[in-house]
């Protein structure tokens, strides 16, 4: 039980608008995406600055009081749910600032708040690619993607966010400031804490500051969905295009059953008959290059047994694909009675065994 001289003391601190003490308050932070129970905390607290964090911290830590770190709650691993020993919640949502980006040396400063999709609009529009790209990224927070290592459709040929980070300013667990990597594109002075503090789902520190390197966009793309008849003969494909040194920037497979819960919620007009399908998207800095690689995922798709390719034919089609894809979470959470999502993680080589043993099953 929170004390009545503690409470009055974090809402002097952050302002009573920002110290959240009703149940139904309370309760709106018990869960997150993870289909797992969901645990109350004694309080939700959200800073909306360095100094307010960094105080907010070691008064948790000077009390006892277990801390619960959280963005927006989109993860799937159970890491926002509060500890069942009367914890806080304390929201990092507040601390939602882009401080820097800098268009010559290829980095940003972010606070942990700002929201995936509007800092890459943002980037974008200095001539910039920020490529992470969670299917949440809407609404996820870069201190959550970071937290969670995040990763999203390009994560095939741009990696994750453990790829992105080259820096991490965080509040300790007694509230000390700690600063880890750097702006420079060498930096190996010391121990690589920044990485440490990815994927550490809060349990590490706060995230306060975060420096992401950035790169040059793509000059090209073409964006393409092949229909099969067999799930069998799409994984093959997959396995086949890498075989073919060719990466693309995205390449998803969507069984039957997913095509159909994902057309329902999207109307997209996806081929509802299809054993499976594969959205595939390959960039790159030359178009002649991006069209010929174009040209032979197509060849790979028919000779693997693709009964029809569509290639999208502008910028608007091709994002109707991509929209389709990014709703899957969202179309297959509707399935009753309940949907259940795990990643699994094989050598690509290995994707037609996978799906193999996984139909067997």
């Amino acid at each position: 039980m929170i004390s009545t001289s503690l409470l009055t003391e974090f809402q002097n601190l952050l302002g009573k608008d920002n110290v959240l003490e009703s149940e139904s308050d309370r309760h709106a932070y018990s869960y997150d995406a993870a289909v797992l129970d969901a645990v109350v905390p004694e309080l939700v607290l959200r800073p909306t600055n360095s100094e307010q964090l960094g105080k907010t911290v070691a008064l948790c830590n000077e009390n006892k009081l277990p801390m619960t770190v959280r963005g927006a709650g989109t993860n799937l691993s159970g890491g926002t749910i509060p500890t069942k020993e009367h914890g806080v919640v304390i929201l990092t949502n507040g601390l939602n600032k882009i401080l820097e980006i800098n268009e010559q040396d290829l980095y940003a400063v972010v606070e942990p708040g700002v929201v995936t999709a509007k800092f890459a609009a943002e980037v974008a529009k200095r001539g910039l690619f920020y490529p992470p790209d969670p299917g949440s990224q809407a609404v996820s927070t870069l201190g959550g993607n970071v937290a969670e290592n995040a990763g999203g459709l390009r994560g095939l040929k741009y990696g994750v966010t453990k790829d992105y980070v080259m820096g991490v300013n965080f509040w300790n667990a007694e509230g000390e400031y700690v600063k880890s990597g750097g702006k420079t594109v060498k930096c190996v002075t010391g121990l690589n804490i920044a990485q440490l503090m990815v994927g550490s789902e809060g349990t590490l520190g706060v995230y306060d500051q975060i420096i992401l390197k950035l790169v040059p966009p793509p000059v090209a793309s073409k964006a393409m969905l092949a229909e099969f008849d067999d799930i069998n003969k799409a994984s093959e494909t997959v396995a086949a295009i890498i075989a073919n040194k060719i990466v693309p920037c995205t390449l998803e497979l969507l069984d039957n059953a997913t095509i159909n819960l994902v057309d329902d919620f999207t109307k997209a007009g996806l081929p509802r008959d299809a054993a499976a399908i594969l959205l595939i998207e390959v960039d790159g800095g030359h178009i002649a290059l991006v069209e010929d690689d174009a040209e032979k995922v197509v060849e790979i798709c028919k000779k693997n047994g693709a009964r029809r390719v569509q290639m999208a034919k502008d910028a608007a089609e091709k994002n109707k694909l991509w929209e389709a894809r990014r709703n899957a979470l969202p179309a297959l959470a509707r399935a009753r009675p309940t949907t259940v999502l795990e990643d699994a993680t094989v050598p690509r080589s290995q994707i037609p065994a996978m799906i193999k043993a996984i139909n067997d099953i």
